[in-house]
């Protein structure tokens, strides 16, 4: 019998895989698109984002613990869902480069200007490539060792602390906002918590006892309340201006640490930070995986892996520049956030169907 996850892995899994790239500007789209005191805008984004993982939490109890594929199978013939498969699976490996490349646009910004960044994008590939390979219980315990080496940055906040005055939050809630206030606007604050919607591709690793939604839960409200923190530190440190102006306003708090014991602070951060982006575009490529071997049964060995990271690493050519994969990414991520919503109604409203027909799934266990 496969060992199955358990709630601690799956809320450690949660939280690195929402700690997505959007997380160095973060201050910045805040401020940018909600205004002032958009600390509070973005805690309403959280709350939105739960309820998103409660219609996944529907979706696996009225499904009984089905898979997606599973569900969607039971109505509709392959000819039809094949190709919905393979969608997904591109869509999903584009997403993931661009959030892999984009790391290290970032990173030749304050580092190794002249070095070509497809050298180091290859790099990290091959490490996408050897943690794909291994099953989901070996890639959350990979998961864990890379939870205990960045946690403690998410600590930092509290240096900057001394020179963070409340009088910066003003009491005017939600002004100043650059585009005005829409949609749109909203929309591109809230994809920093894109990550968790790859519950769905845990159905068929946990049981009751993994607790699957409390560690959801949990690891959703655990990292918004780090990124609170780092958005209430910013709002605190810089002024307003300031904080739409800087790029990446966290990089800048970064910079502003000194050690007598360490030089440049935030690279040895940003390098840490690796390790988090590997796992984000990891859970990206494993949503890949599974669609792809849905619609491949019979494939051996790993050639599925190796098509899907080389595929990344292809991809990967087209943002030559940070201002063009800052676009491309921003894109894919609004994308993403439509398929968290749609995903779960359209498999709510499948089950709903299976149940008229009493042809319910059940593989609870």
């Amino acid at each position: 019998m496969k060992e199955k996850l358990n709630v601690f892995h799956i809320t450690l899994l949660i939280y690195i895989t929402e700690m997505n790239i959007t997380l160095f500007n973060l201050p910045r789209l805040v401020a940018e698109n909600i205004g002032t005191n958009g600390w509070i805008g973005y805690l309403g984004l959280a709350v939105i984002a739960t309820f998103n993982i409660f219609l996944y939490q529907i979706v696996y109890k009225m499904g009984r613990g089905a898979s997606a594929f599973e569900i969607m199978d039971s109505i509709l013939p392959k000819t039809v869902t094949y190709p919905v498969y393979w969608a997904l699976a591109l869509f999903w490996i584009v997403t993931a480069s661009f959030i892999g490349k984009n790391f290290f646009l970032i990173f030749q910004m304050i580092s190794f200007q002249t070095t070509n960044p497809m050298l180091i994008f290859l790099l990290f590939c091959l490490m996408l490539f050897y943690l794909l390979i291994k099953d989901i219980y070996s890639i959350s315990k990979a998961n864990t060792i890379f939870f205990y080496m960045s946690v403690w940055v998410v600590f930092l906040a509290f240096y900057h602390f001394r020179e963070w005055e409340s009088v910066r939050f003003t009491t005017y809630l939600f002004k100043d906002a650059k585009q005005g206030h829409s949609l749109h606007s909203w929309l591109e604050v809230y994809t920093s918590f894109v990550g968790y919607e790859f519950c769905l591709f845990l159905f068929p690793y946990v049981n009751k006892q993994s607790k699957l939604f409390r560690g959801v839960y949990l690891g959703h409200w655990m990292i918004t309340s780090a990124l609170l923190l780092l958005i209430v530190v910013s709002f605190g440190f810089f002024s307003f201006d300031q904080i739409q102006s800087l790029l990446y306003p966290v990089l800048d708090l970064l910079g502003f640490m000194e050690f007598s014991f360490i030089n440049r602070i935030e690279n040895l951060v940003f390098v840490i930070f690796v390790l988090g982006n590997l796992i984000v575009t990891l859970m990206f490529c494993f949503a890949a995986l599974s669609s792809l071997k849905q619609t491949l049964p019979r494939a051996k060995g790993k050639g599925i892996e190796f098509a899907i990271v080389l595929m990344v690493f292809i991809v990967g050519f087209f943002p030559k520049y940070l201002a063009q994969s800052e676009l491309l990414l921003r894109k894919v991520l609004y994308i993403e956030v439509i398929l968290a919503f749609s995903i779960p109604a359209v498999l709510i409203c499948a089950l709903q169907f299976l149940k008229l027909k009493g042809k319910m799934p059940n593989n609870e266990s």
